[in-house]
């Protein structure tokens, strides 16, 4: 990559400078983690999804999933759901914690539980609903909150309708369309098709960012040529590895990438419970039943297999992570593995 520039990204009133984005993701994008891709160079970031609801109904769980870390920006607030009346409320209350740069609605999750009942991706097959979702929550959040929309090119491979759904969504005042390029159906098995997001680019006035088929930083400046997309979501294989924001970066700066150090990812792993550890504190004793110290080394679990799982000694650590340790013993197990040293080609 020589001399890539990317172009700030407008988003209604929102300017995006280095228009790089961490996807949502259940289960492993809370606060934590969120920070620590921010600080390696990441360019914006979004919440978990958040159960309108949930939110509406003020349960404490649904409630902490927009829990937010020390100088997050800019960041986004995702709700899902399919009932445009409780979207528009859980969206005014996203906007009156101003603590959010802009709302993104989810009508891209593939996950059956949720699509299934007509929420995320089960919303491309009512484009007319998704459409009055994004017209109502634009209303409520009146002019608060750039209002986003994540989708993906269709239901299955008999149904992509992605451009008659982006067309509903930006007549309905959506102000950027984040399009994950494959169908819902296989969630995230197969190859992404960049063809049908450059269409959607074309055809489209707001903003589209692309998502799905990132593997490595290159393919970022890939993504961003054969598609014209003005800007990349970049998912599942940020998870564990940070520092893909840092190879991004220097890629566009004309600087080798450049495997993390040993040292650097003790040290990341290590901060990343720190701050597991001080969010759960918040949460106090009545809202969580094992305590913070041993939730927050469940939820940073999912993350281990992730950073560690090209070190020799890592087939150790994972016939343990089923058990609920303190966070000195799990630090402890993790030092091991890191002293393991990494695996031949890993």
């Amino acid at each position: 990559m020589s001399g890539f520039v990317f172009q700030p990204l407008n988003i209604g009133s929102l300017r995006v400078d280095w228009p790089v984005f961490l996807a949502p993701m259940a289960g492993y994008t809370d606060g934590a983690f969120r920070s620590l891709c921010l600080e390696q160079g990441c360019g914006a970031v979004v919440t978990e999804m958040v159960s309108a609801h949930g939110l509406i109904r003020h349960h404490l769980r649904t409630e902490h999933f927009l829990d937010t870390w020390e100088d997050e920006q800019p960041i986004g607030a995702q709700i899902y759901g399919s009932d445009p009346g409780v979207m528009a409320e859980a969206a005014a209350m996203v906007a009156d914690l101003k603590r959010f740069d802009f709302l993104d609605i989810n009508a891209g999750c593939p996950m059956p539980k949720i699509r299934n009942r007509g929420d995320g991706a089960g919303l491309m097959r009512d484009p007319a609903k998704m459409a009055e979702i994004t017209r109502q929550v634009k209303a409520a959040v009146a002019g608060t909150l750039p209002v986003t929309v994540k989708t993906r090119i269709g239901w299955d491979a008999d149904s992509v309708n992605v451009l008659e759904t982006t067309a509903g969504v930006e007549e309905a005042g959506a102000e950027a369309i984040f399009v994950h390029g494959r169908v819902a159906s296989v969630r995230h098995a197969g190859p992404s098709d960049w063809n049908l997001i450059a269409e959607v680019q074309r055809a489209r006035r707001i903003p589209v960012i692309g998502n799905g088929g990132v593997k490595v930083a290159a393919d970022v400046f890939r993504m961003v040529r054969e598609t014209g997309v003005g800007g990349v979501m970049i998912g599942r294989v940020a998870l564990g590895n940070p520092w893909l924001f840092r190879d991004i970066r220097n890629l566009a700066a004309e600087r080798e990438p450049r495997r993390p150090e040993i040292a650097e990812v003790r040290a990341a792993i290590h901060e990343h419970l720190r701050r597991e550890l001080e969010l759960m504190a918040r949460r106090g004793k009545r809202e969580l039943k094992l305590g913070a110290e041993l939730t927050a080394c469940l939820v940073l679990r999912p993350h281990l297999v992730r950073y560690l799982r090209g070190f020799r000694g890592f087939g150790v650590l994972a016939r343990t992570l089923e058990e609920r340790v303190d966070a000195a013993t799990l630090l402890k197990r993790v030092d091991a593995v890191l002293a393991s040293g990494r695996r031949q080609g890993a």
